[in-house]
């Protein structure tokens, strides 16, 4: 399998371009899906587009974007024996593309990839299946802090991680959950209890009394000011994308707390994101809080990564 298929690249910093691109998908277990929706991930997105790589790997111009897909096989390579063409499936990496770095690289009219980087879904795709990415990282996430019914937790921002962290806390029957976030449009979409638009709107009756501080934001200086809240010995969990881990340890190291750095999403996350997406224990409708047409790509970026409103924004392809 060999081609051209137009995708949303970055050909340069701070740039966004609809272009063609090549790829070559011909190893074992390869196959080339049809692509009916992406979303764009803000935390992620906006550091790649300033330049900022979010791994040890270096961007090398061109750049495509895209980590979560929702899409039809459309051929399947020699070694494919558990997917065929007419198979919907959710993916979240193309690798195959020669003409572009895939930085995930699946915002393209065709995603060539392997079997190993698509879910099978069994039946026509609906939208929550596109939460199935970020679902899966926050059970990633979350679940190496190991809460408790009994956990008192605070959660820095509510975008779209902060927003998934307080559904599956309430999923695992954690009942206290608390929230900062600066937009009050997302705090009415949150399951969170107490919401505050400033660090200091926590009075000193909030102070050591989480027992889990769960930073979204990618602010990695939250920490230090969110520190008297947090329970000596208490857990700070980490799950926004950060360039430097530059904090002063000397303003957090009294509260002698567990720090949770957690990146990494494995397929047997994402199967346990599929299950509870599908048995509808998740609010899901609410994240999607914008749809764009293809041709208005560079309008759906600038809403998902400045607009105050935006949750998820989907870019349908079809």
């Amino acid at each position: 399998m060999q081609g051209q298929a137009e995708a949303i690249i970055l050909p340069k910093a701070n740039k966004l371009k609809l272009d063609s691109v090549s790829y070559v998908a011909e190893r074992t277990g390869d196959i080339l899906v049809k692509t009916i929706a992406t979303t764009i991930t803000p935390g992620l997105d906006r550091l790649l587009l300033t330049n900022k790589p979010v791994s040890h790997k270096v961007l090398n111009y061109p750049v495509m974007l895209g980590s979560e897909m929702i899409g039809q096989v459309m051929e399947a390579g020699k070694g494919v024996s558990a997917l065929k063409p007419g198979d919907f499936v959710y993916t979240f990496k193309g690798d195959r593309w020669t003409g572009a770095e895939p930085y995930y690289g699946c915002h393209a009219e065709m995603v060539p990839t392997s079997r190993e980087n698509v879910l099978p879904l069994g039946r026509p795709p609906i939208h929550r299946d596109l939460l199935t990415g970020l679902l899966a990282y926050v059970i990633s996430a979350i679940d190496k802090a190991r809460p408790d019914s009994s956990s008192r937790v605070l959660i820095l921002g509510l975008g779209s991680v902060g927003l998934m962290a307080a559904e599956y806390l309430r999923f695992k029957g954690v009942g206290s959950i608390d929230a900062l976030e600066n937009f009050g449009i997302r705090g009415q979409l949150s399951c969170a209890k107490n919401i505050a638009m400033q660090i200091n709107d926590f009075t000193s009756d909030f102070d050591s009394t989480y027992d889990l501080v769960i930073e979204t934001t990618g602010r990695i200086l939250l920490i230090e000011k969110a520190i008297r809240l947090l329970k000596h010995r208490g857990t700070v969990l980490l799950t926004g994308n950060y360039e430097v881990l530059a904090y002063d340890y000397r303003l957090i190291q009294h509260k002698e707390p567990v720090l949770i750095c957690s990146n990494i999403t494995t397929y047997e996350d994402l199967l346990s994101s599929q299950k509870l997406l599908e048995s509808e224990s998740i609010e899901s409708e609410k994240f999607f809080t914008h749809v764009f047409a293809l041709n208005q790509f560079e309008l759906a970026y600038r809403i998902a990564l400045d607009s105050k409103e935006a949750i998820k924004t989907v870019i349908s392809w079809i």
